[in-house]
């Protein structure tokens, strides 16, 4: 078993990250590293309840990252994909890919590829670099 240490509290607000992950462990290690790193989190499991989640949830905030696992062909990608581009909220969210294997799907140009398994802080620095990279862009 392993531990995540909390690391140094950073400076403004906390971004807010939406994961997608079907492995139910999986989701639940990177959602309680990410509350340790000071961000808010929510959890789906698939296509549908990224975009279940994005038709109920309003205004998103500026500081949004999308972690989206990649593993299985989920039946949902095709409209997921168009609503990263489309959707006004989702448009401006960072994407990170949490990918198994190399399955053909292709991603938004601006998604960043984490191969599993990987390293949490690897995760953790992507989500804290584009939290940062938001606050700076204009709203």
């Amino acid at each position: 078993m392993s531990t995540i240490e909390k690391r140094k509290a950073r400076a403004g607000p906390p971004g807010f990250a939406l994961v997608m992950e079907s492995d139910v462990e999986l989701c639940a290690v990177i959602r309680a590293a990410l509350l340790l790193d000071g961000h808010r989190v929510e959890c789906v499991s698939n296509c549908a309840g990224v975009l279940a989640w994005r038709k109920n949830a309003g205004p998103l905030p500026h500081e949004f990252v999308l972690a989206l696992g990649a593993g299985e062909l989920d039946p949902d990608w095709e409209t997921l994909q168009l609503a990263l581009d489309d959707d006004a909220g989702l448009a401006h969210a960072a994407v990170i890919v949490l990918l198994t294997i190399r399955n053909g799907l292709t991603f938004p140009v601006r998604a960043r590829i984490l191969q599993k398994p990987f390293a949490m802080e690897e995760l953790l620095a992507l989500v804290s670099s584009d939290v940062a990279t938001a606050r700076r862009l204009p709203v």
